[in-house]
């Protein structure tokens, strides 16, 4: 089986090694000991592949994804691989400026002075918690369609903020889009504290920086894979239609977080 793994720097590992040190020897123990690399080997997979960058976007998420699978039919027509997305922070975007696709992060600084230029306008006037939610449902039942239409087995998660904030700030908790997600494939969907640095945070794990250290994707790791196999994701998904959740509409349990401006360089 082969892993493929996309997201930001929550799912590259970022900071468990200085992230501009090229030196390929510390890389590769920044590429072991990230949680894609870990639930590869809980899973016994063959091989792993890492495609997520620092300060990644949903934008970019969606887009490298589907251009991977297109380049490697053969292993998604087999169905002998798994796809993991750590959904990054809504309020980021993907453009494309003076010839590559760069990221954006409404409040951190660019060095590119056109991507700063467009970054100011973006932040200024098109930046709305209304848009982000609606955005990221779409993405997520976007790729989902994409992955059950081919019937490749993936598992979604949010890696910096829940999707219980993001939905809710947009008025979107118990819109007809959310209910049309799979919470089986999709860790703790909608649960209050229910991204990677939500239960992290609270599990008492390590941290370098903004980043979680080792045992942190160590733990991160095991939930996954203790959520692959009670839910029996390596089998491939059908077309058929999703069940609707049940119990309270998430909506009611309790305020929405405001949007974390803080939180730049994940």
């Amino acid at each position: 089986m082969l892993l493929y793994a996309n997201g930001c720097s929550m799912t590259y590992g970022a900071e468990l090694v200085d992230d501009a040190d090229p030196d390929p020897v510390r890389q590769r123990y920044r590429e072991d000991h990230s949680w894609p690399a870990r639930l590869g080997e809980f899973l016994d997979a063959d091989r792993v592949v890492n495609d997520a960058v620092i300060s990644g976007s949903n934008d970019r998420i969606v887009r490298t994804t589907i251009d991977w699978l297109a380049e490697h039919r053969e292993d998604a027509e087999k169905g002998h691989l798994l796809i993991v997305i750590g959904w990054s922070g809504a309020m980021r975007r993907e453009f494309y400026v003076d010839g590559e696709f760069r990221q954006v992060i409404p409040y951190q600084p660019h060095q590119h002075p056109d991507l700063q230029r467009l970054t100011d306008v973006y932040r200024e006037v098109a930046w709305n918690d209304q848009e982000c939610g609606a955005r990221l449902i779409t993405q997520v039942l976007s790729l989902q369609s994409f992955l059950r239409l081919y019937r490749i087995p993936y598992l979604f998660f949010d890696a910096i903020e829940s999707s219980f904030d993001t939905l809710g700030r947009a008025g979107l908790a118990d819109s007809g889009s959310a209910k049309m997600v799979d919470r089986s494939r999709f860790y703790r969907f909608g649960d209050a504290d229910g991204s990677m640095a939500d239960v992290l945070r609270a599990s008492g794990t390590e941290w370098k920086g903004r980043h979680p250290a080792e045992d942190g994707h160590e733990t991160w790791a095991h939930k996954l894979a203790a959520h692959v196999a009670s839910e029996r994701l390596l089998r491939r998904p059908t077309s058929a239609s999703v069940a609707l959740p049940s119990g309270p509409a998430f909506s009611r349990r309790r305020a929405f977080r405001s949007a974390n401006r803080d939180f730049l360089y994940p």
